[in-house]
C-alpha cells in the first residue's frame, strides 16, 4: 500500500494548516493495520501447515498393515519416546486444562487466541502515539488508527461467523468452534470502535470544529458500534440461551445495521474498500448456503411443484424428553460421522427462516463397494422394516443396513424442540410426518482412524455424535478398512431407560456379525433411579420400558447409576498400549470430568510405552 497518498482527508484535518504530527499518522495508520494482518496470515498458515502434517500422519496410521495389540505390556523406559511425551504435556496444558467463569469455560487455547488478539489489536493501536510536542496517546494518531484497524478485521470476524469458509478448509477447525472466536473478534472490534470514535470527539473538540458530530457519516458510524454493542451484549450466553430464537432474528437485523452503517460512514471519508470483503464473506456463504439447500431439497422439482415435497421428516416420540426424527437421504448429500445439519420445519418452526443444528446419528451408507475380501454386514429385511421412503443403492456403491437415512436425536427443550413434540404427540399414533428442509452438512469432526483403541463418552443426546463415530469403526472392521483399531469402548449415560429404544434398532444392526478383529465395549448408565450414588450394578431386571434385545448381545452392558469417569480413562489408558482417542459430547461436567482424568496421567507413562492420548470435545 503506497503510505504517501493525500488524497484523503481525515476528518479533523484541516487542509490549510500545517501539522507536522499529519504525515507520520497518517503513514503509521495505513501501515500499521498491514502489520496486523501479516502477523494473523503468519500465524493462520503455521496452523494450517500443522493441520495437514497431523492429517497425512492420521492417513498414513490408519491405512498401516501394522496391527497394534492394546494389550501388549509396556516396555522400558525409551528416550526415542520423548517427543510423545512432550506433545502429551503440550495437550495437558493448552487443551486439557480449562479456566472457568460463570457459565463459561475456556481451554488455555481459547483463552491464549483470544487475549493474543486483543493484545495484537490494541498494541498496534496505541504504539508509537506519542505526537512530536511530546503529548502521549494523542488522539491524532490513534483515531485514524483503531478505525482502519477494525475496518480491516471486519472480514476475519465476519468469516469466523460463517458456516462456509476457507478457514475451516485451511485449518481444520469446525465453524462452531470458529464461532467462539467470531465471539471474541466482535467484542475486541467493539472496544477499537468506541475508542476511534471517543477519539474524534476529543480530537473534534480540541479543534472547536464540533460540526462532524452532526454530519450523517458520523451519525452512522455511532450507529454501527452502538448496534455491534448491542450485539455483543445480547451474545452473551445467558441471555442468549434465554431467548435463542430471538437472539437469532436480533443478531440477523443489528449485524446488518452495523455492516450499512460503517460501510456509510468509512466510504464517506475514502475507505469502503475496507468494508467490501466484509460485505463479500457474508454473501459468499449465504449464495453457498442457498444452493446446496436448492440442490439437497429437491431443486426445480420441488419450486414448481408446490403439491409434492422432497423431503419428509418422521418424528417418533422416544419419551417425553427425547426425540427421533428420519428423514430418508438427499441426493447429493454426503457426510461424515460426527457432522451436523441444519433442520427446517415449516408447519413447527416459529419464523419462515427458524432452522436448528442437530448432529446426524447414522452414518452415510453412499460408499465404494467393498473390495475383494472385506466383508459387508447386510440385513436387508431389517433394512426395509425401518427405511424411511427408501432408496435404491446404484451398483457403485453397497449401503449397510439403515444408512439411507438422516436420523437426529432430539433432547427436548422450550421453543422449536418443544412445539415440535407437541405436534407430533398430537397425532395419533404419536407419530407424525412432516415437510422438513435439510441444509448441510456442516462441521469437522475429529478422525477416529488410526488409533488403536477409541473411547467414546457422552450424555443424553450427545449419543449423536459418539454413535455415528462407532458405527462407523464397526463397518471400517467389518471391510478392513481400519486394521490398527482393537478396541472400542462407549459410555452413554442417560436419565430414562426409555431413551435406549432411540439406538436400540442401529446397535442390533451394526453389531449383527461384527468381525472378530475388534473388541466392542458399550455401557449405558441409566442414572434416574440413583441419582445420589454411583452403583454400577448391571441392572437386566430393573427396567421395564427399553428393548431388552440389547441385554443378551455379548459386549453391551446395562447398568444403573452414574458411571465413574475416572476409573474408565484410567483402566482403558492404562491397560492399552499405542494411541487412543478419547471422545466426549456432553455436559461440560462430563467433559472436564474426562479433561481431569487425562491430566492426572503422567507423561512419564508414555515413555514407558503407555498409551498416547488425543481428546476431543
Amino acid at each position: 500500500m503506497d503510505f504517501d497518498r493525500v488524497n484523503f482527508i481525515f476528518p479533523h484535518d484541516s487542509v490549510d494548516a500545517v501539522n507536522p504530527d499529519r504525515a507520520p499518522s497518517h503513514a503509521r495508520a495505513f501501515a500499521y493495520p498491514q502489520y496486523v494482518w501479516y502477523f494473523l496470515g503468519s500465524f493462520i498458515a503455521i496452523v494450517s501447515l500443522v493441520r495437514f502434517v497431523t492429517t497425512f500422519v492420521s492417513w498414513s496410521r490408519s491405512n498401516s498393515r501394522v496391527v497394534v495389540h492394546t494389550s501388549s505390556p509396556r516396555g522400558h523406559r525409551s528416550f526415542r519416546r520423548i517427543p510423545l511425551a512432550i506433545l502429551n504435556a503440550v495437550r495437558n496444558a493448552i487443551f486439557r486444562t480449562t479456566i472457568s467463569c460463570g457459565s463459561y469455560t475456556l481451554n488455555l487455547t481459547e483463552l491464549f487466541l483470544g487475549c493474543g488478539y486483543m493484545a495484537l489489536l490494541l498494541t498496534w493501536a496505541l504504539i508509537n502515539t506519542t505526537s512530536i510536542e511530546g503529548v502521549r496517546l494523542s488522539p491524532q494518531y490513534y483515531a485514524n488508527r483503531t478505525g482502519i484497524i477494525a475496518a480491516t478485521q471486519f472480514p476475519l470476524m465476519i468469516a469466523l461467523g460463517m458456516k462456509n469458509n476457507i478457514l475451516t478448509f485451511l485449518t481444520g477447525i469446525s465453524f462452531d468452534k470458529l464461532n467462539i472466536l467470531h465471539r471474541i473478534a466482535a467484542r475486541v472490534l467493539c472496544v477499537m470502535l468506541w475508542i476511534h470514535g471517543v477519539g474524534h470527539i476529543i480530537e473534534s473538540g480540541k479543534a472547536g470544529n464540533l460540526e462532524d458530530l452532526q454530519q450523517p457519516w458520523f451519525q452512522c458510524g455511532i450507529t454501527a458500534v452502538s448496534s455491534l454493542t448491542l450485539l455483543c451484549l445480547f451474545s452473551f450466553r445467558p441471555l442468549r440461551s434465554r431467548g435463542y430464537e430471538l437472539f437469532l432474528v436480533a443478531h440477523f437485523v443489528l449485524a446488518l445495521i452495523v455492516l450499512c452503517g460503517a460501510y456509510y460512514h468509512a466510504n464517506n471519508n475514502g475507505f469502503g474498500y475496507f468494508l467490501w470483503p466484509s460485505l463479500m464473506v457474508w454473501g459468499i456463504d449465504r449464495f453457498l448456503r442457498f444452493i446446496r439447500i436448492f440442490c439437497v431439497n429437491g431443486g426445480l422439482s420441488t419450486l414448481f411443484d408446490t403439491k409434492t415435497h422432497a423431503l419428509r421428516a418422521k418424528v417418533e416420540i422416544i419419551s417425553p424428553q427425547f426425540l427421533r426424527i428420519t428423514v430418508r437421504r438427499p441426493d447429493y448429500f454426503r457426510w461424515s460421522p460426527g457432522q451436523l445439519a441444519y433442520l427446517s420445519i415449516p408447519s413447527v418452526s416459529a419464523t419462515p427462516w427458524e432452522a436448528h443444528p442437530f448432529t446426524i446419528a447414522s452414518i452415510d451408507g453412499n460408499i465404494p463397494r467393498a473390495a475383494k475380501g472385506q466383508r459387508l454386514s447386510q440385513d436387508s429385511s431389517s433394512d426395509k422394516a425401518n427405511s424411511v421412503d427408501s432408496t435404491t443403492t446404484t451398483s457403485e456403491t453397497q449401503s449397510p443396513p439403515g444408512c439411507n437415512k438422516l436420523v437426529f436425536l432430539l433432547r427436548v427443550h422450550d421453543g422449536f424442540t418443544k412445539r415440535l413434540l407437541n405436534a407430533a404427540g398430537s397425532a395419533s399414533p404419536p407419530n407424525q410426518m412432516f415437510n422438513a428442509y435439510i441444509d448441510g452438512p456442516y462441521c469437522a469432526p475429529p478422525s477416529v482412524r488410526g488409533f488403536a483403541s477409541v473411547v467414546l463418552f457422552c450424555g443424553g443426546s450427545g449419543i449423536s455424535f459418539t454413535l455415528p463415530l462407532l458405527l462407523d469403526i464397526i463397518r471400517a472392521a467389518n471391510m478392513g478398512t481400519n486394521p490398527t483399531c482393537r478396541r472400542v469402548v462407549m459410555i452413554w449415560a442417560i436419565r430414562d431407560a426409555d431413551q435406549i429404544k432411540a439406538i436400540s434398532e442401529d446397535l442390533l444392526l451394526a453389531l449383527d456379525g461384527v468381525s472378530n478383529s475388534i473388541a466392542i465395549d458399550i455401557r449405558i448408565h441409566v442414572t434416574a433411579s440413583l441419582p445420589d450414588e454411583s452403583d454400577t450394578e448391571k441392572c437386566e431386571s430393573s427396567f421395564s420400558t427399553f428393548d431388552t434385545r440389547l441385554l443378551p448381545i455379548p459386549g453391551v452392558g446395562i447398568f444403573s447409576g452414574r458411571p465413574n469417569l475416572k476409573a474408565i480413562v484410567d483402566s482403558e489408558v492404562g491397560e492399552g498400549s499405542g494411541p487412543i482417542s478419547v471422545n466426549v459430547c456432553g455436559t461440560a461436567g462430563m467433559a472436564e470430568s474426562v479433561r481431569s482424568a487425562l491430566r492426572v496421567i503422567s507423561s512419564a507413562d508414555i515413555l514407558n510405552g503407555g498409551a498416547q492420548r488425543d481428546f476431543t470435545h
